[in-house]
Order: structure tokens, then C-alpha cells, then sequence
């Protein structure tokens, strides 16, 4: 695995339409850990990776919300919305 990815999302969960921060996308399609914060505080590990040019994978684990609402893990699809590639928003949920 390559660097460690900080990726920040705008709610207490992932959810289809959310949107989500990427300052520092993986540059290729290896797979790279990731840290993820939620708005609420609360974080997660993850792995991802680009699908595609303007697609990222995004597996995360377990975590609880800072209410303490346990979710489970997860894995997800985000696009790009910004030519940057800083801006993601999340397309759906992966099997």
C-alpha cells in the first residue's frame, strides 16, 4: 500500500449525493489507506483506490458516530465533481 489518504466527509456518515473532501487523491489505481473524518468528529479507516479517472472505491471500516450510532462497514463508489479532483461526491454503494 502506497501513503495514507486523509479524506473528510461533510456528514456524520456516507450516503449516495454526499459530498466528501480529497486533498490528496491516490494517484493511481494501488490501493492506498485512508483515514476519514466525519463532520460529527468521528473517523474510520479505509482503503481506496481509483476505479477510473473521476472514480474512486472507497471500502470503510466499522466506526461509531460521536452519538454513538454504530455503522458498519462499508464499501462505496465517488465520482469527481471538480477538475481538481479535491471535490468527490458519493455515486452509490458497492457490493
Amino acid at each position: 500500500m502506497s501513503h495514507s489518504i486523509q479524506i473528510q466527509v461533510a456528514d456524520s456518515h456516507l450516503y449516495p449525493g454526499c459530498a466528501v473532501n480529497i486533498p490528496h487523491p491516490p494517484e493511481s489505481a494501488r490501493a492506498a489507506t485512508a483515514v476519514v473524518e466525519f463532520a460529527d468528529g468521528s473517523g474510520a479507516n479505509a482503503i481506496c483506490h481509483l476505479r477510473a479517472f473521476d472514480e474512486l472505491e472507497l471500502s470503510v471500516d466499522r466506526y461509531a458516530t460521536q452519538k454513538r450510532h454504530p455503522v458498519d462497514s462499508k464499501h462505496w463508489l465517488l465520482f469527481a465533481i471538480d477538475a481538481t479532483h479535491h471535490s468527490w461526491r458519493v455515486k452509490r454503494r458497492l457490493p
